[in-house]
């Protein structure tokens, strides 16, 4: 499945933090931010569960 481009705002210190740690762990910023996201919704079953049959209903 191709990845789709998209643009989101984020708060300076954040944008600089992703470039520090794309540049230490030599991964991309985009490999970055999904690996903490999918991080964060497996420490949020409750949500990731939500949000789950918010997108089967919306299909």
């Amino acid at each position: 499945m191709a990845k789709k481009t998209r643009t989101y705002r984020l708060h300076e210190e954040t944008i600089e933090l992703l470039k520090a740690w794309s540049f230490i762990t030599e991964k991309d910023q985009q490999d970055i931010l999904e690996e903490a996201f999918l991080e964060y919704a497996k420490q949020r079953p409750d949500l990731h569960e939500k949000a789950k049959k918010v997108i089967e209903a919306v299909k």
